[in-house]
């Protein structure tokens, strides 16, 4: 069982009203490649449900130069979004505690 468009609408209202309150650097990653191993490229479920969830975020949050949604081409179980992920989070945290660049 899939989320439905509409469903993917309401869940990326309810994240991007939730992202908003947000006032320390926050980067959301969009895995333009899909959200799961069932919604990779070839496999059965198609990109229209995840559009709806992406392109919401997009039209819901407010970005300002520290909360940014960034969108990568991988799905979310690729080792390239988990990199991106991890470098995205470094250099959050190097940026707000130089104590965590040494470690």
């Amino acid at each position: 069982m899939r989320t439905t468009p509409a469903e993917n609408e309401a869940i990326a209202r309810w994240i991007g009203e939730r992202l908003n309150r947000m006032e320390g650097p926050v980067r959301f990653l969009i895995p333009e490649g899909g959200v799961s191993l069932i919604d990779a490229p070839g496999k059965p479920f198609t990109i229209r449900r995840r559009c709806a969830l992406f392109t919401t975020l997009e039209r819901v949050v407010r970005q300002t130069p520290s909360r940014r949604l960034i969108r990568l081409p991988w799905n979310i179980n690729d080792p390239q979004f988990a990199n991106a992920l991890v470098e995205h989070f470094r250099a959050i945290a190097e940026a707000r505690s130089p104590a965590y660049a040494a470690v």
